[in-house]
């Protein structure tokens, strides 16, 4: 695990508050993006039974409904800026990092218990915040952390599925397939990482997440190169590879689908056609049998649809939760 806390937990913090200088880059990355959206974020971390440090950014009226933004398996907290202004008028809105991305730390995911441990931070964060139950939007990963919060902990009342989520199929793209495989992750991710940092992550992007990369600004790119360099993180990254199945077929717990459609809360997915992971099919049969669901696709739009170039995806999350 990288190092515990050492930065302020009654404030918020600026880049030179951290300590190590990749820390320090990457929260300069993080600040400058905000500038870019014109997002007024606090960066701000809790010290957490379950992993130590987690970060998070913050937004919004104190006093508002809280909502909780939580990102995929590959990108940061940060990634939610762009939807931050479509809420902060009217919300509480936090992002935290999961604990082996962003400024959060970066425990290893073997020999866990997945179910519990993905979602032991939230919950002390969230008693830390003295959020009982905010409503919950979910990307990929994220996604998955917000079934389990509903399901196990009743910890969500309005939720939100944006871009495919974990939990509704065991079946993976083959990079994801291969990234699963002890030793041969370690290669790949080299290989992924060989170059330009900047560029490496364009490419990523382009590969997994969007259908229109060259509407990202650079400083995104920027953002996700600097947190190359941040400490454990890839340490912590493999391992979660490694957790998640073996040999190219997901962990058990990537199909929920049983336990998902027993949900009672309000729910929404929101999922793009052109989406890397599943596409709308997978989703949409989850979604007709739960009690209380709605499926709405949107052509074009890749797995994380509210960094394309429209505000479809940005429109369709504010109207749901009001």
């Amino acid at each position: 695990m990288s190092s515990g806390t050492t930065v302020p937990v009654d404030r918020a913090l600026s880049p030179d508050d951290w300590p190590h200088p990749a820390e320090r880059d990457y929260a300069d990355a993080q600040a400058r993006l905000a500038d870019h959206y014109d997002v007024a974020a606090e960066s701000r971390v809790t010290e957490t039974d379950a992993v130590g440090r987690v970060h998070y950014l913050v937004g919004g009226d104190p006093d508002s409904d809280p909502v909780v933004l939580l990102h995929g398996v590959g990108t940061p907290a940060a990634t939610w800026l762009p939807l931050f202004p479509a809420l902060t008028h009217e919300y509480r809105v936090y992002a935290p990092d999961r604990p082996g991305l962003g400024l959060s730390a970066a425990p290893s995911y073997r020999n866990r218990d997945l179910r519990s441990f993905l979602v032991a931070y939230l919950l002390d964060l969230l008693d830390d915040l003295a959020v009982e139950r905010p409503h919950v939007v979910g990307n990929s990963h994220g996604g998955l952390q917000s079934f389990l919060l509903a399901i196990d902990h009743d910890r969500v009342d309005r939720l939100q599925l944006v871009g495919a989520p974990g939990g509704v199929s065991r079946d993976l793209p083959l990079l994801f397939r291969l990234l699963t495989v002890r030793g041969l992750n370690r290669v790949l991710l080299w290989l992924l990482n060989r170059g330009d940092p900047v560029e490496n992550a364009r490419q990523s992007m382009q590969r997994v997440n969007v259908v229109e990369a060259s509407a990202i600004p650079e400083v995104f790119y920027e953002l996700l190169a600097a947190g190359q360099g941040l400490p454990g993180r890839g340490e912590s990254q493999r391992s979660l590879a490694t957790a998640q199945g073996s040999y190219g077929r997901a962990h058990p717990l990537f199909d929920i689908r049983n336990e998902i459609t027993q949900i009672h809360r309000p729910t929404q997915f929101v999922w793009g056609t052109d989406d890397a992971f599943w596409s709308p099919g997978v989703g949409r049969p989850v979604a007709e049998t739960m009690p209380d669901a709605q499926f709405h696709e949107l052509p074009g739009h890749g797995h994380t649809p509210w960094l394309e170039p429209d505000d479809a995806a940005a429109e369709l999350v504010r109207e749901f939760l009001d």
